[in-house]
C-alpha cells in the first residue's frame, strides 16, 4: 500500500456520483419529487463543472454553484472534508443492497426498482431474472410480456459488460492526469518520451488497464515518482523497468520504461492489435526478419534486409533497431499506419500500396451544428457558447436547443425561438460591426415523437437554419415501430440531421432495435445528414456505423452536442471515431465552409427537399 499523509482528493465524477446515488436512494424509498431533484440537480451541477470541486470549495464558493442550496452545500462539504456523507449512508441503510444493485440494469430506473421491491419483494438482478422469466412481472400494473423480454435483455446486457473494461471518456482524462503529474514530478526534463498505448492509443470505446510507455533518464526515480501521484491508491506489482498501481477513481494503470533504441519498436508492440501486429510481422518474415521486443532479429545469419535506408534505425549485428514507429514501418515496406486504423481491417493491403487515406484531422473542423444553451438544458447563454466556440477556431456554431416534446429537460417553443432569434441576430450583428468572421445559426434539436411526429410543426422548423431530429424516449419500442417511427422523421424536408441515431449510452444503455441500415438508405435518398455524436458517453454512430453510412451514400456531421463550454472539448471523441471508420475530411460536412455547409443542407439541396 502506497504510505500517504492524507486521503487523495475527491474528484468531481466522485462527488457527482454519491449525490446521484443518494437521488436514487430518496426515490427507491419513496421520498418527494423535490426532494429527490435537489440531489440529482446537484449531481449534474458538479459533473459538469470546468473547475475542480475542492478548489470551488476551498474559496468558499459552493453555496454560489446552480441548484446547489445551503443543505447540500453543506453535505458537498462534508463529503469532501470526511470521503464520507453519513446521510448517503443512512439511507443505503434502509435498501437491501440488491435492491441498490438493480439500478446496474440498463433501462431499470429507481421508480421502477420501487415497485419492484414494494410490491414483488423482488432484491436482487437474480431475482429480477427469474421473475421475468416465469412471467411473473406482468402481475404489476403496466408491466407486460414485453416489459419482461425487455428487462431479461438489458439483465443479459449487464452481464457481458466485462468488469475490468472502462469507457474511453472515463479512461482517456485519467490516463491524461496520470502523464501530466508523471512529467511535473519525474524531476526537469526526466521523461524525454511518453505515450498511452493498447487499446486507448487506438481509440476503442472502452479500455482495459490503462497503459502507458515512457522513456527516461531517471528510471527509478521516475517509477517511485509515478505511485506516489494523487490518483494512485496502491502498489499491485513493481519490476525494474515498469510498475503497476491501483488508482482511486478508475482501472489500474502500468507504467513501463524503455530505451530511447527500442522506443519505435515497443510503441508498436504496446499499441496493437494482436490482428494488426500478426500481419505486420508477416511482412517483416517475408523479407527475412522476426519482430521482437528488443527490435528486428534476422531470421537466418546474413538474410534479407530491409526496404530502404535504417534512417532513425540502427543494425547491430543481427539485430534492428527502431527509435521510431515510421522508420519500423518504413523499413518492412508500409506506409505508417495510423493507431486508429490498426484493427486487422484492410490497413496493411492499403499501407503496402500506399493507399491509406488522408483521415480527418481536428483542424478539419470549420464550426458544429449541434449544441445547447440556457434556453433549454445547457449551462451557458448564446453569447458564452458563441464566443467559446470561436475561441476555438471555429468560423460557425448552431444553437439547437431542444424543442418541446422532451419531457425530461425544458424545451423551447416556437414563441422561444422567436426571442431566441432575435439574441442571436444581436451576437452576430455584434461580430458583423467588429469585423470578425463568425457566425451563429439557429436551428433546433428537434425531439421525434412516439408516432414519428416533430415535436415542433413544419412552419417553424421551416423558419430555421438547420434541424437536428433525435429520439430521447421509447427507445425501447420493437424494431419495426421505431423504424418507422425514425424513417418519418428522416423523410421530413425540414430535418437536415439525424442525431444520435442508435440513442445508445455506452456502458449504461444499450443501442435500441432500429435497423440502421435501413434508416441510413433512407437518409442517403432523402439528402439528410447522420450525426457522429462525440460525447463519449455516446459515439453515436459508432466507428462501424460511420463506416456504413458512408458506403451506403450519406454525408455526415461530427457534433459535440455541447451542454456546456467545457463540453466543446469533446470533439475530439468524435474526430477518432471518424477516423476509426477511415472517414476523410471530405465525407464530413462540418468541414466545408458556412456557405457551402448551407448549401448542401438537405433544404437547400436541389429537388432533396421536396422528397
Amino acid at each position: 500500500m502506497v504510505e500517504a499523509t492524507q486521503r487523495p482528493p475527491m474528484s468531481n465524477k466522485q462527488v457527482a456520483g454519491v449525490f446521484k446515488a443518494t437521488g436514487d436512494l430518496l426515490q427507491i424509498l419513496g421520498e418527494s419529487r423535490f426532494v429527490v431533484m435537489a440531489y440529482t440537480n446537484a449531481a449534474r451541477t458538479i459533473d459538469g463543472l470546468e473547475h475542480d470541486i475542492n478548489e470551488i470549495a476551498s474559496a468558499g464558493a459552493l453555496r454560489d454553484l446552480p441548484r446547489v442550496g445551503e443543505a447540500i452545500a453543506e453535505k458537498i462539504q462534508t463529503l469532501l472534508d470526511t470521503g464520507a456523507l453519513p446521510y448517503y449512508d443512512d439511507l443505503a441503510a434502509q435498501v437491501p443492497e440488491g435492491v441498490v444493485a438493480m439500478l446496474q440494469v440498463p433501462d431499470v430506473g429507481p421508480k421502477t426498482v420501487q415497485r419492484l421491491w414494494r410490491e414483488l419483494n423482488i432484491t436482487s438482478v437474480e431475482a429480477l431474472k427469474k421473475s421475468a422469466e416465469e412471467g411473473k412481472l406482468r402481475g404489476l400494473k403496466g408491466f407486460g410480456a414485453k416489459t419482461e423480454e425487455r428487462i431479461l435483455k438489458s439483465i443479459e446486457l449487464l452481464g457481458r459488460r466485462s468488469d475490468d473494461r472502462t469507457p474511453i471518456g472515463n479512461s482517456l482524462p485519467l490516463a491524461e492526469s496520470l502523464l501530466s503529474g508523471l512529467r511535473a514530478v519525474s524531476g526537469q526534463g526526466a521523461v524525454e518520451r511518453i505515450s498511452v498505448v493498447g487499446s486507448l492509443r487506438r481509440w476503442r470505446e472502452s479500455t482495459g488497464q490503462i497503459r502507458l510507455l515512457a522513456v527516461s533518464r531517471l528510471s527509478a526515480a521516475t517509477l517511485k515518482a509515478f505511485t506516489t501521484l494523487p490518483q494512485v491508491s496502491e502498489v499491485v506489482q513493481s519490476e525494474p523497468d515498469a510498475v503497476t498501481v491501483s488508482l482511486v477513481d478508475g482501472p489500474q494503470a502500468n507504467l513501463r520504461l524503455v530505451e530511447r533504441d527500442h522506443w519505435g519498436t515497443t510503441l508498436f508492440l504496446a499499441t496493437g492489435s494482436q490482428s494488426h501486429l500478426t500481419a505486420v510481422a508477416e511482412k517483416a518474415k517475408a523479407i527475412g526478419w522476426k519482430i521482437g521486443e528488443g527490435g528486428l532479429t534476422a531470421c537466418d545469419a546474413g538474410s534479407g534486409a530491409g526496404n530502404g535506408s535504417p534512417g532513425e534505425s540502427g543494425v547491430d549485428g543481427g539485430r534492428q533497431v527502431f527509435d521510431s514507429e515510421e522508420s519500423l514501418y518504413d523499413f518492412v515496406g508500409l506506409q505508417w499506419i495510423p493507431p486508429e486504423l490498426r484493427e486487422g481491417d484492410g490497413e496493411i493491403e492499403a499501407a503496402a500500396g500506399r493507399q491509406l487515406p488522408q483521415l480527418i484531422a481536428g483542424e478539419n473542423i470549420l464550426g458544429e451544428v449541434h449544441g445547447h444553451t440556457t434556453w433549454s438544458d445547457g449551462k451557458s447563454p448564446v453569447a458564452e457558447m458563441a464566443e467559446a466556440a470561436r475561441s476555438r477556431g471555429y468560423r460557425y456554431w448552431a444553437v439547437t436547443d431542444h424543442s418541446v416534446g422532451l419531457g425530461v429537460t425544458r424545451g423551447v417553443d416556437a414563441a422561444a425561438l422567436l426571442e431566441q432569434r432575435r439574441e442571436i441576430d444581436e451576437v452576430n450583428d455584434r461580430y458583423a460591426a467588429d469585423g470578425i468572421d463568425f457566425r451563429l445559426l439557429q436551428g433546433t434539436e428537434v425531439e421525434v415523437l412516439g408516432d414519428g411526429e416533430l415535436g415542433l410543426p413544419d412552419e417553424v422548423l421551416a423558419a430555421l437554419d438547420i434541424v437536428v431530429a433525435s429520439i430521447h424516449s421509447g427507445l425501447r419500442q420493437d424494431r419495426e415501430r421505431i423504424t418507422e417511427r425514425c424513417l418519418k422523421a428522416v423523410n421530413n424536408p425540414h430535418v437536415d440531421i439525424l442525431g444520435h441515431p442508435t440513442g445508445r449510452l455506452l456502458g449504461r444503455r444499450p443501442p435500441s432495435e432500429i435497423d440502421l441500415e435501413r434508416v441510413l438508405k433512407a437518409c442517403a435518398e432523402t439528402g439528410t445528414a447522420v450525426e457522429i455524436n462525440a460525447n463519449p458517453e455516446r459515439l453515436d454512430l459508432s466507428a462501424d456505423h460511420a463506416s456504413m453510412a458512408v458506403g451506403l451514400g450519406c454525408s455526415l456531421v461530427i457534433n459535440s452536442d455541447a451542454h456546456s463550454i467545457a463540453q466543446l472539448d469533446l470533439m475530439r471523441f468524435g474526430i477518432h471515431t471518424a477516423r476509426r471508420a477511415w472517414l476523410r475530411a471530405e465525407n464530413v460536412l462540418n468541414t466545408r465552409p458556412l456557405d457551402e455547409l448551407l448549401a448542401l443542407l438537405k433544404r437547400n439541396r436541389s429537388g432533396r427537399s421536396q422528397k
